[in-house]
Parts: structure tokens; C-alpha cells; sequence
């Protein structure tokens, strides 16, 4: 039996100093790589260890220490700066980057944290983790590294204390965020106004109800925020008339608890190029058609989802009066009818109507699959009233025969004239 007592035995080093030579290797390239990784995970772990014994000291100190001593590394007489890893890791995924990357040495650590943090992939089994990690580690702040947050995969772990918690200490660098789809209160509310670099904000999947005022109050400063999404259970649409709009605003949703005073009085403002109308149960025809007539010009891509229930079953057929300057265009057959296509309801434009992507969404019922016919929109090409349409997507709820002549007629008018092509999603 081995003494386990016994000190075991010291290798020599893998070069040594010869007088008037310097030093010479005495050892393979493959075990100087070998004895390299173990020696830097040694380092790691008593960089760790002096690290608790010294916490008053920085991470940049302890780079100048013995640990670290210049700013390259040494593979068998190879010196490469900490620039080349930093940008070889940069090209790297998060998802590529794994354990024994960040376990090489204190510089690598340093260098891969901030692209593991900057986007992290949460699941309701790995957040509470997160949440710990995020409240615990005060000293190194590595909530700062996060730029996009994205909690919709969260459901039942996402309470309204752990999310007030992570959004006020990653609020520093915080550029996206995706809120969770349950819980997002008063407390998630009072804490994103410490975010004023954000730029994007969806709250379209919180279930939970939401006053639309404490909304306003929070996001009345940012001045950087391009992307929004109102909450579909919101509540209380009041404080409107003294809210002042981001001044940088592109895309805007609307959905939930939106009143027709809200949409009719609120002045839009005019960066508006993307506009969403969803879940939104009070909004009526005249108060779409007011948005539209104030915005409607400047609006690219202009969007309706179901259910709408305070429209009709033609709200929808004077779209291409108000927005003259749209790319793409998503249309419910259930509000709007084969009218809306011809010819009276396109204004005349003194350049060629820039819609590219048409799409052709139905909610399936009774009686909803015969109100617009494939002969509809071919005339409509044919008599070059679409002539930049390029992409025409339907829905496989309209009930369209794919087989059929009518659709193989359109088909080839969107290829003959446009240069286009038809997809049927299901």
C-alpha cells in the first residue's frame, strides 16, 4: 500500500535556462499544451480562492498579478494578445461557448461571461437560478452584461418580485426586454422606469391586468424606445391625454383594454412605420379609420388580428384609401369583403403603390370563406392596381381550392405580370 503521506514526486519544468543560450524546451509541444491547461485551471482555482481571502480587490488588479503577468499567452514560444481570443470568442454563438472556455484562465473568464450574460436563454427551470445568481453577485455586477432579456418562456416561476428584482439590477445596459406571460404588477411597473436605455418592450403575452396608466408613467422618459407592445389584459386606460409618446417610436401594437376616446384624442406620433391592432375588443371602425388618417401615410406595414369584435364584416374595405405608402398588409376576411379590392377604394397615386406582401388571414367560421374569391385579386393585378405585389400569403381557412382554376389563374397573373409568387399557410 502507497504511502499517501509521501509528497509526490516535482517534474522538472518543460524549459530550462542554459547559460548563454536562454531557455530551452525540454519537452514536447502536445505535453506543454497538456500541462498548460492544468496549470491554468490551477490558477483559476487559486485566483478564486486569493479572491475570497482579498475581496476588496478588482478585477483588473488581480490581471496585473502573478496569476496573469502580461497581456499574452504562451503556448511552446506561440504569444498571442488577449485581442485575437477576445475576438475569436466574439465570433462565437453563447451557445458555443461552453464551460472549459471560461475554465482556461482568468482572462478567458473575463472574456466569455460578458457573452454568456449579454443574452440569456431562460426557462422556467433555470430562472429562480438566475434570479440568485443576478441578487447575489453585487461585487463582480455581471447583471450587467445583460442587454436582452427575454422572459416569455416563463409561466409559473415568474413572480412579480423576482422580475422587479432582475429588471432594477440589470436596468443599467438593458436594451430588450420580453415580459413574462403571467405575472407583471405594480412592482415590475415601478422598476422599468429605472430602464431609460430600452428600446424594445413587449408585453403583448402578460396575462395578468395591467393599469395602463402606471404604463404610462413608467415609459414617459424613454427616449430611446423604438418597439412597443401594449398588454392584452390591460385595464383602466386613463392618464392618455397628459402622455407624451417616446419621440423615437417605430412599431407600435395596440391591444387590450385601448378605449375609442383613447385612440381618437391620443396624438400619434409621426416615426410611427409599423402599427398592430390586436385583442382589441372596444376599438370600433371610426377609431381605426382616425388613427389612419393621422398616421396612416408614414405606416409601411400595417397589421389586423382576431378577434376584433366591435368591427364589421366591411370596416376593413377603405384600408387602401388612408395608407397609400404600405410594403405589407395583413388583412381578416372576416372584416372586409371582396369590395376591397376594386377599384373604387384605390386612391390614385402619382407613383406605383408600393405593397409588396399581401396576407390573407380568416378565423375559420361559418360564412367567412366565401366573401373574397381568387378572381378578385387577379383582377386587381391584372388591371395594375397591385403592381409591385410580389408575395400573396392565404390562409388555409378560407377554404380556397389550391387544385382549382380560379386559384391557378391568379398564380399565373402574380408570375406573368409581378413576377411573384402564392404560399398557403396552414
Amino acid at each position: 500500500m502507497a504511502n499517501k503521506r509521501r509528497p509526490k514526486k516535482v517534474k522538472p519544468p518543460y524549459r530550462k535556462y542554459v547559460g548563454g543560450v536562454g531557455f530551452t524546451h525540454t519537452q514536447g509541444f502536445s505535453q506543454i499544451a497538456e500541462e498548460n491547461d492544468t496549470t491554468n485551471i490551477q490558477k483559476f482555482n487559486e485566483l478564486q480562492i486569493n479572491e475570497i481571502r482579498n475581496p476588496s480587490d478588482s478585477e483588473e488588479s488581480r490581471l496585473q498579478g502573478d496569476s496573469v503577468r502580461s497581456d499574452v499567452t504562451d503556448y511552446g514560444g506561440m504569444k498571442l494578445p488577449l485581442e485575437i481570443f477576445d475576438l475569436t470568442i466574439s465570433m462565437m454563438s453563447p451557445q458555443d461557448i461552453r464551460m472549459n472556455l471560461v475554465l482556461v484562465c482568468r482572462a478567458w473568464y473575463l472574456i466569455c461571461i460578458p457573452k454568456l450574460y449579454r443574452t440569456p436563454k431562460l426557462t422556467s427551470r433555470n430562472f429562480l437560478k438566475f434570479v440568485e445568481t443576478v441578487l447575489a453577485d453585487r461585487k463582480r455586477k455581471t447583471c450587467e452584461h445583460v442587454v436582452h432579456l427575454d422572459l416569455s418562456p416563463i409561466i409559473q416561476s415568474g413572480k412579480n418580485s423576482y422580475v422587479s428584482k432582475v429588471l432594477r439590477r440589470c436596468s443599467k445596459n438593458l436594451v430588450s426586454f420580453t415580459a413574462p406571460q403571467t405575472s407583471f404588477g405594480i412592482a415590475p411597473l415601478i422598476s422599468l422606469k429605472s430602464c431609460q436605455n430600452l428600446k424594445y418592450l413587449d408585453l403583448g403575452l402578460v396575462s395578468e391586468t395591467v393599469n395602463l396608466k402606471e404604463l404610462f408613467l413608467a415609459i414617459k422618459n424613454f427616449h430611446e424606445l423604438t418597439h412597443l407592445s401594449f398588454p392584452r389584459s390591460s385595464i383602466q386606460c386613463d392618464g392618455y391625454r397628459d402622455f407624451q409618446w417616446p419621440p423615437n417610436l417605430q412599431y407600435l401594437k395596440l391591444s387590450g383594454g385601448i378605449t375609442n376616446e383613447f385612440v381618437q384624442e391620443t396624438i400619434f406620433p409621426n416615426t410611427i412605420k409599423i402599427l398592430e391592432f390586436s385583442f382589441c375588443p372596444q376599438i370600433n371602425e371610426h377609431s381605426i379609420y382616425t388613427v389612419l388618417a393621422k398616421i396612416g401615410d408614414n405606416l409601411t406595414q400595417l397589421y389586423f388580428h382576431y378577434p376584433m369584435p366591435a368591427l364589421k364584416d366591411n370596416s376593413l374595405d377603405h384600408v387602401f384609401r388612408y395608407c397609400s405608402n404600405l410594403k405589407v398588409l395583413q388583412l381578416m376576411i372576416d372584416y372586409c369583403t371582396r369590395w376591397v379590392f376594386s377599384e373604387y377604394f384605390f386612391t390614385q397615386l402619382p407613383y406605383p403603390r408600393p405593397l409588396r406582401t399581401l396576407i390573407l388571414e380568416c378565423s375559420g367560421h361559418l360564412g367567412q370563406t366565401f366573401k373574397v374569391h381568387p378572381d378578385d385579386l387577379t383582377i386587381a393585378i391584372c388591371e395594375g392596381r397591385l403592381p409591385c405585389l410580389k408575395i400573396i400569403r392565404i390562409s388555409s381557412r378560407l377554404g380556397w381550392d389550391s387544385q382549382g382554376d380560379d386559384v391557378g389563374d391568379l398564380v399565373s397573373s402574380l408570375e406573368e405580370e409581378n413576377g411573384g409568387s402564392m404560399y398557403i399557410t396552414y
